[in-house]
């Protein structure tokens, strides 16, 4: 346990003592805070329209199922796990996934403003928060469908964390299917909107790693703070030898 600490202090001190760290290190924050304002915002903006629901050929074939506590707090386990690993025990990569986040939460916004359909038939949430779950009260939205954040979250962490462990892998990814079933069967999104999000959280991934890999490459002069395996592995080599 006190070696798995040492590499962590000594992983964090060779990123830290990087040219530049401080100022990714805010550029970063900064992205990630203004895509979670541009995401929540949309969505509040886009809750003040009555909008019609539309057809699902999945959803019209199933009942709506109580999965409330798997909506919650399965995010809640996910998002807890997510930001643990990055920062514990894959340092190298907190930068991106701050910087990829952002860009994900930017383009979900983005996305809110232009899909004007109101929530399916069936709709969990329809009479409002179930009494006693202060936890929604600020966070849920009736109109911010497309796409789901629900599946896009553990999607794009298993993208970014792929390689590091097989584990985790599996169970990000086996996440994100919990709840992509969780929010269909819950009748909070369209299956166009789950759907969707896998195409659309890969091609975030995609961008974010080709644009911020070749900013890397200019100014730290290696792919380090991203998700290509090449700059994780000078990272830890680097550690290792201290």
């Amino acid at each position: 346990m006190l070696n798995f600490f040492r590499s962590v202090k000594n992983r964090y001190k060779i990123i830290i003592g990087q040219k530049y760290f401080f100022v990714a290190l805010l550029v970063s924050s900064a992205m990630l805070l203004g895509g979670y304002l541009v995401n929540f915002y949309a969505s509040e903006f886009n809750d003040t329209f009555l909008y019609p629901p539309i057809g699902d050929s999945i959803l019209d074939n199933i009942p709506t199922y109580n999965l409330e506590f798997l909506y919650v707090w399965g995010i809640f386990l996910l998002l807890a796990i997510i930001v643990i690993y990055a920062f514990v025990f894959v340092p190298q990569r907190g930068l991106f996934v701050l910087k990829t986040y952002g860009i994900l939460l930017f383009v979900r916004g983005i996305f809110i403003m232009l899909t004007n359909y109101g929530p399916p038939l069936g709709f969990f949430y329809n009479n409002g928060i179930v009494p006693g779950n202060y936890v929604m009260q600020k966070f849920l939205f009736k109109n911010d469908l497309f796409f789901s954040g629900h599946v896009a979250i553990p999607f794009l962490a298993y993208l970014l964390f792929r390689g590091t462990n097989k584990y985790v892998d599996l169970f990000l990814l086996f996440g994100s299917f919990v709840m992509a079933a969780t929010v269909l069967l819950m009748h909070v999104h369209y299956s166009i909107d789950v759907f969707a999000a896998y195409f659309i959280t890969y091609g975030v991934y995609a961008v974010s790693n080709e644009v911020f890999g070749m900013i890397n490459e200019k100014y730290f002069g290696w792919r380090g703070f991203c998700c290509e395996h090449k700059g994780n592995a000078d990272v830890i080599k680097i550690a290792d030898k201290h």
